[in-house]
């Protein structure tokens, strides 16, 4: 948010910022409740998770701009019920949050191990597991 705020942003800025939020970061480890401790396996699958979500991002938004300049706007909105196999109330929440990031897909509800995501097009949904994308494994 601070990044955000300092326009226009120097090299120095950012490398103060990104030295100042790992700070932070580690600071609140002391505070986590679950006793969780930070490791760099962590950050090698956040990184790898990050890679594959912008991947997703820029095919979903290829292919809603091809929805949309297609004169005929082939859309057939559905809502399927996906189960997810993570644990973490955190993971979940960033599960939904991913789906819902990517364009022509909602994250409605989140229920238990039941997420329910509205698709612009539900008839190409060949296999509900797909929904999910490469996401879950991360």
């Amino acid at each position: 948010m601070w990044s955000a705020l300092s326009y226009p942003l120097t090299s120095q800025e950012f490398i103060f910022g990104l030295v100042l939020s790992f700070f932070i970061s580690v600071l609140i480890q002391f505070y986590n409740q679950n006793g969780k401790r930070f490791k760099i396996k962590s950050l090698y699958y956040l990184t790898k998770y990050f890679i594959v979500f912008l991947i997703e991002l820029v095919k979903a938004n290829l292919n809603m701009a091809r929805i949309v300049v297609t004169p005929s706007l082939p859309i057939s909105p559905k809502i399927y019920e996906v189960k997810t196999e993570l644990k973490s109330n955190i993971a979940k929440a960033l599960l939904a949050n991913s789906i819902t990031l990517t364009p022509g897909t909602i994250s409605v509800d989140l229920d238990e191990d039941v997420m329910y995501i509205h698709v612009v097009e539900g008839t190409k949904v060949d296999d509900v597991e797909e929904l999910k994308g490469p996401f879950e494994k991360f």
